[in-house]
């Protein structure tokens, strides 16, 4: 009897069709372009403080990782250290994981690893070697809380796709959210 049940629920599940929804680099870092000139403040302890303002991010999907995307960016840091206040242009590199939650039927970012960073203005002197990778893996981890894409309510098959995510898969360029129907 428990084998009829199996194979009747085993049956009905594979006649489902598969939903799926595919986000390329391109949707991703459209929705990232309104981010673009918001200010994130990062505290490293009370001597140092400073606001990162976005001017430039991309992302790059599966193509140096095949599961994980590259995240290039350019921002200006406003750096104040107590009566010191000074502006940096810096570009970043970054390597992370893809992660989908489903509660919140939004994309994230996790497991930033810095790749390289460059001070694009000469005004930072020994100072930006000591603290720039600090400061970029608290923008990173500040970053990691926000997310790169969130699903539209308005559209039913990303609202069960919210709710039934099963995969989550990464080719070069694209994105594959995969779930299934739910049973009547």
């Amino acid at each position: 009897m428990k084998s009829i049940l199996f194979l009747i629920l085993l049956g009905v599940s594979t006649a489902l069709p598969a939903q799926t929804l595919s986000l390329t680099e391109q949707q991703l870092n459209q929705h990232l372009a309104s981010q673009l000139g918001r200010e994130f403040p990062v505290t490293l302890g009370s001597w140092l403080k400073a606001a990162v303002r976005l001017a430039d991010l991309q992302v790059e999907l599966g193509r140096q990782q095949p599961d994980k995307a590259r995240v290039s960016g350019r921002g200006i840091v406003t750096l104040d250290q107590g009566e010191q206040q000074q502006d940096w242009d810096i570009s970043g590199d970054f390597s992370a994981r893809p992660r989908f939650d489903s509660k919140e039927g939004a994309l994230y970012l996790d497991e930033f690893e810095l790749l390289g960073y460059r001070l694009n203005n000469s005004g930072a002197g020994s100072q930006g070697g000591l603290v720039m990778p600090l400061l970029l893996q608290s923008l990173a981890d500040y970053l990691s809380r926000y997310p790169v894409y969130r699903l539209s309510e308005q559209d039913p098959l990303r609202r069960q796709l919210q709710d039934q995510v099963l995969s989550l898969e990464i080719s070069p360029g694209r994105l594959t959210l995969q779930g299934l129907d739910s049973l009547p």
